[in-house]
This record gives C-alpha cells, sequence and structure tokens, in this order.
C-alpha cells in the first residue's frame, strides 16, 4: 500500500498546490482561463497520444462497453430513489445526489491514475472508457433535465412537441457535448489512428505530445482551484448530511464495487488492463463538472459541491488501497 501511495500521493500533492494557490486572487480569477486552456488543447492533446502511443492490448472487448453502459446509469438511478428514502431535503436534491455519486472525475484524474498504476498499456482504454462516460452524462444529464423542466414548464414558457422540443432543446446539447466538444474530437481521431492505417505527420505528433504534457500537472492543480468555490458552497449550509453521505459512497464504494462484480465474470475476456482500468475509472472521485451543472440544471450547486470534497478527500484512502489489491 505504502508503494502505491507513493504513485498517487504525488497526484494528490499537486491538487494540494492547485488549493493553495485558490488563497491568492490572481490564480482565483484566472481559473476560468486555466480551464479553458486545459479543456480546449492540454486534455485532448494528452488523451490522443495516451491512446495512439499505448502498446497493443488484445483487442477491443465490447463488454466494457456493456459494463459501463449498465453498471455507471444503474448507481445513478439508484441513488435517485434511494434520495427518496431520506428526507424532503434529501429528495429535492435527488437529482444532484444521484449525478456527483456516479459521475467521476475520469478525465483530469482517472486517466492519470489508470496509467500510473497499470501502466502505459492503460492509455487507450482509459481513453475509450472515458469517452463512455461522458456520452452517459455530458450528454444524458443536460438531456434529462432539459427534458423534464421543458414539459413542467407553466402554459406559456412550455415547449411545444417533440419535434419542437428537439429542436430548440435537444439539438444545442448534442451538439455541444459532440460536435463542438475538442475532447470528444481528439478520442474519436485517436480511435480512427489507433484502428486504421492514418498516421500524423511525426511534427504534428510532436507537437501534440508536447501540449499533452501540460494536461497532468494542469489538469490536477485545477481540481485544487476548484475545491474552493464548492467549500463555499458548504460553509453556506442548508446541505443534507444524509445525501452527501450517500453520494460519497456511491461514487468511491458503490460504484466500484458493483464494477469489480461485473468484472469478475468476464475478466479472460477483458483482460488484466481493461479489467482493471474499468475499476480504477469507476472509483474515481465525484467529478467537478457537476458543480457546474448542478448550478445550472438545478440551481444550486452546494450539495454536488459537497460531495466533490468529500469523494476528493475519501480517494486518499481508498485508491491507494484498490490500486495495491489490483496489483
Amino acid at each position: 500500500m505504502l508503494e502505491m501511495l507513493g504513485v498517487i500521493g504525488p497526484m494528490f500533492l499537486v491538487i494540494a498546490v492547485g488549493f493553495a494557490a485558490g488563497f491568492i486572487p490572481r490564480f482565483r480569477a484566472g481559473q476560468d482561463h486555466l480551464n479553458g486552456f486545459l479543456f480546449y488543447f492540454a486534455l485532448p492533446t494528452f488523451i490522443y497520444t495516451a491512446m495512439v502511443t499505448a502498446p497493443p492490448t488484445a483487442g477491443f472487448p465490447v463488454l466494457a462497453v456493456v459494463i459501463v453502459a449498465v453498471v455507471t446509469p444503474l448507481v445513478s438511478v439508484g441513488l435517485y430513489y434511494a434520495s427518496f428514502l431520506l428526507g424532503t431535503l434529501a429528495r429535492d436534491g435527488a437529482a444532484a445526489t444521484s449525478l456527483a455519486g456516479s459521475f467521476g472525475n475520469v478525465g483530469y484524474f482517472g486517466i492519470p491514475v489508470a496509467i500510473s498504476v497499470l501502466g502505459p498499456e492503460a492509455g487507450l482504454a482509459a481513453g475509450i472508457i472515458h469517452m463512455l462516460h461522458n456520452l452517459i452524462y455530458l450528454n444524458g444529464y443536460p438531456l434529462v433535465r432539459t427534458v423534464v423542466a421543458a414539459r413542467a414548464a407553466p402554459g406559456p414558457q412550455r415547449v411545444g412537441g417533440v419535434g419542437e422540443l428537439l429542436r430548440r432543446q435537444v439539438a444545442p446539447i448534442l451538439k455541444r457535448a459532440l460536435l463542438m466538444n475538442p475532447v470528444f474530437i481528439s478520442m474519436a481521431l485517436a480511435l480512427l489512428v489507433v484502428f486504421s492505417p492514418l498516421r500524423l505527420p511525426a511534427a504534428v505528433d510532436e507537437s501534440v505530445g508536447l501540449l499533452g504534457q501540460t494536461a497532468v500537472p494542469l489538469a490536477l492543480f485545477c481540481v485544487g482551484l476548484a475545491l474552493h468555490p464548492a467549500i463555499e458552497g458548504i460553509r453556506s449550509g442548508g446541505v443534507p448530511k444524509r445525501s452527501i453521505a450517500l453520494g460519497t459512497l456511491g461514487k468511491i464504494v458503490l460504484l466500484p464495487v458493483l464494477t469489480w462484480l461485473a468484472v469478475l465474470p468476464f475478466y479472460d475476456q477483458l483482460g488484466p488492463v481493461w479489467a482493471g482500468t474499468l475499476i480504477i475509472i469507476a472509483a474515481m472521485p465525484s467529478s467537478t463538472t457537476v458543480y457546474v451543472f448542478t448550478q445550472q440544471y438545478e440551481g444550486d450547486g452546494r450539495l454536488a459541491a459537497s460531495i466533490l470534497v468529500s469523494s476528493t478527500l475519501a480517494c486518499l484512502l481508498t485508491l491507494p488501497v484498490l490500486a495495491e489489491l489490483l496489483l
């Protein structure tokens, strides 16, 4: 366990540096710009490089897609309805609990951890699993909340038929999440390079690699910065502790355990790299995106922020243990 803590510990130290920098106004003011560079340049190039340079594995197991597509939404739905059993405040925050308790920090944190623990062979698997999580949540959550809100709106504000709903509400979400998402585009290009004879010029690959090297430290630094608005949301009060506990346990215990149980019967077909990557990605703390989404679609991001902070801190203990068990 100490060896694994030595592998993962430096990542948490970079998060701590980012958190410390958040006390300085100039860094807080530049947070949006750092996130912009990370999202549009650093992270796409890092994911592309990790996927195309990963040593070949034994094919592409479709079972990995099935496990992500079944287990992850199942946990989301379970947490949503479990919130109804915890009182009125928890019921009001059911959507936030569902999202924060199942959508993990797969890009900024999950891919680097998977590669650190399992080796460069995990690059391709982690990139594909990251894409699946993004397809489920960056599309699914806005779509579901938008449709629910549109159908529940008062008469004059209600969107008309299905066609109008698709045109005015659904189409813009899909356009932003798929066609205009640089991370998704980079992963699609990487898959094309990996599974076809297409190759980019060496000079382009080298430039992409240089940009990608900035992604991991910058992503972890930005996670540390993002903890400040999350903590401020917690301090404002009114966040049910039962929901925090439910979302945190869902994210760092329930989702990885169910993923592990789903992987066990198919371990031989998946292989150690895909199996381990599935479990590691499932065990990531809550994503910083959940705070943005719940603030935008629920009007209150405090509960998601609380789960983000608690799950990130809890992973200081759970991730080294998990990595030791996997190895």
